[in-house]
């Protein structure tokens, strides 16, 4: 069974995501580096070049070859994968048939916020005022998000190491 991590940007799916693959000794799979390896290039030169749309589709074939390794790993989702073509079907099917499990990590906007400033590797995808970018996504994906959820951790005033613990405890994978 894979592990599916799922949150906003800057809520720590990566980086607690190579913690908690060291705990229970599985496979890491960054899905956005999964997507760059098929784009060919960055996110953001791929957003910049071809569009979101493109990125998206890409994301899309990322996720169907990721989930279809049998290898059992920890999968850390791009932020805004949800929102590629049918990638909200393909895993609640998988879900559904006890194939993953899906833990959103979530922090506040401004913590967030704070986390991602200094990434330049992590443009804006708005125009807006970083926070009320911020705030517009967890309107937009929150609701989502939530629901493909079998489980919710909060990623404010905790370390990696302890967010890492409670996604283990959690999920009950072995």
């Amino acid at each position: 069974m894979h592990l599916i991590l799922i949150g906003l940007r800057g809520s720590g799916k990566t980086t607690a995501g190579r913690v908690t693959a060291g705990l229970l000794s599985r496979p890491f799979v960054d899905l956005d580096d999964v997507t760059e390896s098929i784009c060919g290039m960055t996110a953001q030169t791929c957003f910049e070049t071809k569009g979101e749309a493109a990125w998206r589709a890409a994301e899309s074939t990322a996720l169907e070859r990721t989930l279809a390794s049998t290898v059992p790993s920890v999968i850390a989702l791009g932020g805004g994968t949800p929102t590629a073509p049918g990638a909200v079907d393909r895993l609640e099917t998988e879900r559904e048939a006890n194939r993953i499990r899906i833990i959103r990590l979530h922090a506040p906007a401004d913590d967030l916020v704070a986390r991602i400033a200094d990434d330049s590797g992590r443009p804006p995808l708005t125009t807006l005022d970083p926070l009320d970018e911020m705030t517009a996504m967890e309107a937009s994906r929150g609701p989502v998000l939530a629901r493909l959820a079998t489980t919710t951790i909060d990623t404010s005033d905790r370390s990696i190491e302890q967010v890492a613990e409670a996604i283990v405890r959690e999920s009950k994978v072995e």
